[in-house]
C-alpha cells in the first residue's frame, strides 16, 4: 500500500512553491546587541577560548595519532589509555567552540589554522614507541595546561569562560598524571 501512496504524492509535493516561506521574519537587527559582556572582555575572552580550542583540537590529533601508531611493552595499557584520552577531549573541545559563539565570535577549528595557531610541536607520523609517546604526550599536555592557567587569570572578567577555563585545565591535568604515572 505504501509504495503506491508516495508516487501518488509526488505531483503535489512538486507543485508547492520553492520559497514559501517569507525567511525575513528572522531577521533582528538587535540580535548583534544582546551579547553578554562588554567588547573588550568578550575580545580577551575569544582569544583565551580561540587558543584553548586550537590546543585541544591538536591535542585530541596527536594522542589519537599516538593511540593508532604505539608500539612497545606498554602498548595495550597506552592504547587504552590513548583511547580514553582523545574521546574524553571532544566534549571540551565542543564547550570551548560553543562559548566563542555565545560570545558572537566564529570558532575555528580548521586543520591548517590549529597547525598554526596550536602553536605545539608536531608528532611524527608512522609507529612509535610507547617510552617515546610518553615523553611527547607529557611534554605537550603540560605545555598546553599552564598556558591555560595563564588563560584562566586573564578571563577574570568573565567568570563563565574562566569556569570553562577551569573545566579544561581539570581534565588536562588528569590525563598528565596518567601519563606520568607510568614514567615513575
Amino acid at each position: 500500500m505504501k509504495r503506491f501512496l508516495l508516487p501518488a504524492l509526488a505531483p503535489l509535493v512538486l507543485a508547492l512553491p520553492a520559497a514559501a516561506q517569507d525567511l525575513s521574519v528572522y531577521k533582528n537587527e538587535e540580535a548583534s546587541s544582546m551579547l553578554p559582556l562588554g567588547e573588550d572582555v568578550r575580545d580577551t575572552s575569544n582569544k583565551a577560548l580561540q587558543d584553548t580550542l586550537y590546543e585541544l583540537i591538536a591535542l585530541k590529533h596527536d594522542t589519537h595519532q599516538a593511540h593508532w601508531n604505539v608500539e612497545g611493552p606498554l602498548f595495550y595499557s597506552l592504547h587504552d589509555l590513548l583511547g580514553e584520552t582523545y574521546q574524553g577531549l571532544s566534549p571540551l573541545i565542543d564547550t570551548v567552540a560553543e562559548r566563542k559563539r555565545a560570545l558572537g565570535a566564529p570558532a575555528d577549528g580548521r586543520n591548517g589554522a590549529v597547525a598554526d595557531g596550536a602553536n605545539l610541536p608536531v608528532m611524527e607520523g608512522g609507529p612509535i614507541q610507547d617510552h617515546q609517546v610518553l615523553a611527547f604526550l607529557t611534554q605537550e599536555y603540560g605545555t598546553v595546561s599552564q598556558r591555560v592557567e595563564a588563560r584562566i587569570e586573564a578571563t577574570s572578567d568573565d567568570p563563565t569562560t574562566q569556569d570553562i577555563l577551569i573545566d579544561v585545565t581539570r581534565e588536562i591535568e588528569k590525563r598528565l598524571w596518567m601519563l606520568r604515572a607510568f614514567q615513575q
